[in-house]
């Protein structure tokens, strides 16, 4: 449970960026990138994210999730897919508005495939998938699915905002919210990309700075007394300067614990290729095929 709420998490947040929060306009063009947009205060940067996602239908990359024990010592790297798509518009009401605006159903999903650890790379099969109402864990390899439900219904749910959802989205919310939960600054692309006790460590996080060198760094620690924010110690996500797509981000958890993910062949509105047809199915699977089901706020079969 824990892990999948920080890959969702996570998800969420790197998504926000590019997920409508309130109601749409038609589709308008794909996103071009243009100028590199430069900013003083992290103040401009969460105003700028805020009008970066009215283009956006569907979007999809390829991610890879670094998780960093630090009592351990372990490193494990996990491969796989990210998709989301925007819903026709609807009307029902999202539960944090007394109004009855236009709101679009959203999903996200990410299927992880192929785990490294140990010196070792294996097929691990593991899904995660949000439908707007539902959240499904589903671990092939070991037959087990996992069915919660997050929402009313007939309710749209937005589990973006600060204090709505059971996921705390870090990044992309107003900038009001923002600057309540956390303390946000800009910061050079490379700085929090060091580790000068662990030869090994500190090699891998030079490589993704190099990765990341001129992209937008933006920091958020943790205002004291909230608990929403209370998982987390440091945040750090990095844009890309031309299309403020995110790219990378870096969560610290209170015991030291690092995870890293980042966004690769991004494609946006399928201009590239086709979301899978059942990425966003949350269908029970079938007796026939082996799995031990736990439904959660619903009915198993």
């Amino acid at each position: 449970m824990v892990i999948m709420v920080k890959v969702l998490t996570w998800i969420l947040s790197a998504m926000i960026g590019v997920m409508p929060l309130a109601p749409v306009d038609p589709p308008a063009p794909e996103p071009e990138a243009t100028q590199t947009q430069t900013f003083t205060t992290a103040r401009s940067l969460l105003d700028a994210l805020e009008q970066a996602d009215h283009d956006i239908r569907t979007f999809s990359a390829q991610i890879r999730y670094v998780r960093i024990f630090e009592i351990q010592g372990d490193v494990q790297t996990r491969l796989g897919w990210l998709w989301y798509k925007i819903d026709p518009l609807t009307e029902p009401v999202p539960v944090h508005m007394e109004s009855k605006p236009e709101v679009r159903r959203r999903s996200v999903a990410v299927k992880f495939d192929t785990l490294l650890a140990g010196g070792r790379q294996d097929k691990s099969d593991r899904v995660w998938i949000f439908d707007g109402e539902w959240l499904v864990e589903k671990n092939p390899s070991e037959r087990q699915f996992i069915k919660r439900r997050m929402v009313k219904p007939g309710q749209v749910y937005d589990p973006l905002r600060v204090g709505e959802g059971p996921f705390f989205v870090p990044v992309g919310q107003r900038r009001e919210d923002m600057e309540t939960f956390f303390h946000a600054a800009l910061r050079d692309s490379g700085e929090g990309l060091s580790d000068e006790f662990d030869p090994d460590r500190d090699a891998m996080f030079k490589a993704l700075a190099r990765k990341l060198d001129g992209f937008i760094q933006l920091e958020l620690k943790p205002r004291d007394g909230f608990p929403e924010v209370e998982d987390f110690a440091l945040i750090r996500v990095w844009y890309d300067p031309q299309t403020l797509l995110p790219r990378a981000s870096m969560t610290v958890d209170p015991l030291g614990d690092i995870d890293v993910f980042e966004l690769f062949d991004i494609d946006i509105n399928e201009q590239l290729r086709t979301i899978p047809a059942d990425a966003f199915n949350v269908e029970i699977p079938s007796p026939g095929e082996g799995y031990h089901i736990e439904v959660m706020g619903g009915t198993a079969p």
